[in-house]
Protein backbone atom coordinates (compact mmCIF):
# COMPACT_ATOMS: atom_id res chain seq x y z
CA UNK A 1 0.00 0.00 0.00
CA UNK A 2 2.35 2.09 1.01
CA UNK A 3 4.85 1.51 -1.89
CA UNK A 4 1.60 2.55 -4.36
CA UNK A 5 0.69 5.51 -2.94
CA UNK A 6 4.45 6.74 -3.27
CA UNK A 7 3.93 5.51 -7.08
CA UNK A 8 0.87 7.55 -7.47
CA UNK A 9 2.59 10.65 -5.48
CA UNK A 10 4.88 10.66 -7.95
CA UNK A 11 3.28 10.03 -11.00
CA UNK A 12 1.45 13.19 -9.99
CA UNK A 13 4.55 14.54 -9.35
CA UNK A 14 4.27 15.12 -6.01
CA UNK A 15 7.40 14.65 -3.89
CA UNK A 16 8.79 16.37 -0.97
CA UNK A 17 11.18 17.71 -3.48
CA UNK A 18 8.83 19.16 -6.06
CA UNK A 19 6.97 21.23 -2.85
CA UNK A 20 7.95 24.84 -1.89
CA UNK A 21 8.46 25.20 1.76
CA UNK A 22 5.63 27.16 2.70
CA UNK A 23 3.21 23.64 1.24
CA UNK A 24 5.60 21.29 3.39
CA UNK A 25 5.01 23.55 6.41
CA UNK A 26 1.27 23.34 5.77
CA UNK A 27 1.12 19.86 5.90
CA UNK A 28 4.20 18.83 8.37
CA UNK A 29 4.25 19.67 11.67
CA UNK A 30 7.57 21.32 12.96
CA UNK A 31 9.07 18.00 14.23
CA UNK A 32 8.51 16.27 10.91
CA UNK A 33 10.45 18.47 9.27
CA UNK A 34 13.69 15.84 9.91
CA UNK A 35 11.41 12.93 8.20
CA UNK A 36 12.88 10.86 5.82
CA UNK A 37 11.24 11.95 2.30
CA UNK A 38 9.17 8.81 1.68
CA UNK A 39 7.93 8.69 5.21
CA UNK A 40 7.18 12.78 4.92
CA UNK A 41 5.44 12.11 1.65
CA UNK A 42 2.97 9.48 3.21
CA UNK A 43 1.57 11.71 5.95
CA UNK A 44 1.21 14.32 3.49
CA UNK A 45 -0.68 12.19 0.97
CA UNK A 46 -2.98 11.07 4.03
CA UNK A 47 -3.03 14.49 5.31
CA UNK A 48 -3.82 15.80 2.14
CA UNK A 49 -6.40 12.87 1.16
CA UNK A 50 -10.15 14.10 2.71
CA UNK A 51 -14.24 13.87 1.97
CA UNK A 52 -15.32 17.05 1.24
CA UNK A 53 -18.89 17.84 2.23
CA UNK A 54 -19.73 18.59 -1.18
CA UNK A 55 -18.71 15.04 -2.76
CA UNK A 56 -21.38 12.85 -3.77
CA UNK A 57 -20.60 9.75 -1.54
CA UNK A 58 -22.31 10.05 1.57
CA UNK A 59 -24.40 7.90 2.60
CA UNK A 60 -28.10 8.07 1.61
CA UNK A 61 -29.71 5.14 3.51
CA UNK A 62 -28.61 3.16 6.76
CA UNK A 63 -27.27 0.35 4.76
CA UNK A 64 -25.61 1.97 2.98
CA UNK A 65 -24.03 3.70 5.71
CA UNK A 66 -23.04 0.33 7.96
CA UNK A 67 -19.84 -0.17 5.83
CA UNK A 68 -18.70 2.50 7.62
CA UNK A 69 -19.36 1.47 10.92
CA UNK A 70 -16.52 -0.12 12.66
CA UNK A 71 -19.69 -3.23 14.48
CA UNK A 72 -16.17 -4.30 16.63
CA UNK A 73 -16.47 -0.53 18.63
CA UNK A 74 -19.90 -0.45 18.20
CA UNK A 75 -20.13 3.01 16.68
CA UNK A 76 -23.74 3.20 15.73
CA UNK A 77 -24.39 2.69 19.18
CA UNK A 78 -21.70 5.37 20.54
CA UNK A 79 -22.75 8.26 18.19
CA UNK A 80 -26.67 7.38 19.46
CA UNK A 81 -25.50 7.18 23.15
CA UNK A 82 -23.91 10.68 22.26
CA UNK A 83 -26.99 12.75 20.89
CA UNK A 84 -29.19 11.14 23.70
CA UNK A 85 -26.99 12.53 26.29
CA UNK A 86 -27.01 15.57 24.21
CA UNK A 87 -30.87 15.74 24.42
CA UNK A 88 -31.16 15.30 27.85
CA UNK A 89 -28.71 18.52 28.80
CA UNK A 90 -31.27 20.06 26.26
CA UNK A 91 -34.45 19.03 28.15
CA UNK A 92 -33.17 20.31 31.31
CA UNK A 93 -31.82 23.88 29.85
CA UNK A 94 -32.90 24.83 26.41
CA UNK A 95 -29.49 26.58 26.58
CA UNK A 96 -27.51 24.01 27.28
CA UNK A 97 -26.24 23.07 24.08
CA UNK A 98 -22.97 21.56 22.38
CA UNK A 99 -23.34 24.81 20.47
CA UNK A 100 -22.71 26.57 23.37
CA UNK A 101 -19.68 24.21 25.09
CA UNK A 102 -16.56 26.05 25.39
CA UNK A 103 -13.87 25.55 22.91
CA UNK A 104 -11.19 25.44 24.95
CA UNK A 105 -12.56 22.38 27.04
CA UNK A 106 -13.11 20.40 23.91
CA UNK A 107 -9.26 21.57 22.58
CA UNK A 108 -8.49 20.05 26.08
CA UNK A 109 -10.12 17.17 25.75
CA UNK A 110 -8.73 16.18 22.52
CA UNK A 111 -5.15 16.99 22.90
CA UNK A 112 -5.60 14.74 25.88
CA UNK A 113 -7.32 11.88 23.91
CA UNK A 114 -5.04 12.62 20.69
CA UNK A 115 -1.89 11.85 23.25
CA UNK A 116 -0.81 15.47 22.19
CA UNK A 117 0.71 18.10 25.26
CA UNK A 118 -1.57 21.11 26.06
CA UNK A 119 1.33 23.67 24.78
CA UNK A 120 1.36 21.35 20.71
CA UNK A 121 1.64 24.06 18.24
CA UNK A 122 -0.75 24.73 15.50
CA UNK A 123 0.99 22.54 12.98
CA UNK A 124 1.33 20.09 15.10
CA UNK A 125 -2.79 20.42 16.33
CA UNK A 126 -3.24 20.50 12.69
CA UNK A 127 -1.14 17.49 11.83
CA UNK A 128 -2.67 14.93 14.24
CA UNK A 129 -6.32 16.54 12.93
CA UNK A 130 -5.41 15.67 9.63
CA UNK A 131 -4.24 11.82 10.37
CA UNK A 132 -8.19 11.41 11.55
CA UNK A 133 -9.35 13.17 8.38
CA UNK A 134 -10.12 16.59 9.85
CA UNK A 135 -9.53 19.69 8.16
CA UNK A 136 -7.88 21.19 10.22
CA UNK A 137 -7.89 20.98 14.46
CA UNK A 138 -10.83 24.14 14.13
CA UNK A 139 -12.80 21.54 12.48
CA UNK A 140 -11.81 18.54 14.63
CA UNK A 141 -12.96 20.83 17.69
CA UNK A 142 -15.98 21.49 16.13
CA UNK A 143 -16.92 17.89 15.04
CA UNK A 144 -16.09 16.82 18.41
CA UNK A 145 -18.96 19.58 19.59
CA UNK A 146 -21.27 17.27 19.42
CA UNK A 147 -19.58 14.05 21.24
CA UNK A 148 -17.86 16.24 23.99
CA UNK A 149 -20.86 15.59 26.51
CA UNK A 150 -21.45 11.87 25.92
CA UNK A 151 -17.54 11.37 26.07
CA UNK A 152 -17.64 13.25 29.44
CA UNK A 153 -20.09 11.14 30.85
CA UNK A 154 -18.56 8.07 29.49
CA UNK A 155 -15.07 8.67 31.21
CA UNK A 156 -17.47 9.52 34.48
CA UNK A 157 -18.90 5.95 33.76
CA UNK A 158 -15.41 4.62 33.26
CA UNK A 159 -13.91 5.95 36.23
CA UNK A 160 -17.11 5.46 37.88
CA UNK A 161 -16.92 1.59 37.55
CA UNK A 162 -13.10 1.36 37.99
CA UNK A 163 -13.51 2.85 41.73
CA UNK A 164 -16.35 0.27 42.63
CA UNK A 165 -14.53 -2.70 40.72
CA UNK A 166 -11.19 -1.93 42.94
CA UNK A 167 -13.75 -1.33 46.32
CA UNK A 168 -15.03 -4.62 45.59
CA UNK A 169 -12.04 -6.45 44.64
CA UNK A 170 -10.49 -4.53 47.76
CA UNK A 171 -13.24 -6.18 50.19
CA UNK A 172 -12.58 -9.48 48.93
CA UNK A 173 -9.07 -9.49 50.61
Amino acid sequence: MEKATLDTARQAGTTLANLSLAQRAHWLAPAEEQLEPNEATLRIMVRSARLDGAWNVWPATHAEVARLLDPDIGTEQLVEDAFRVNDSAQADNPRHTPTHLDSGRITAHLLCHWGLSADAGQASRDAAARDRAFRDFAGAVEVARAFYLGARVADANAVSAASSGSVADSSRT
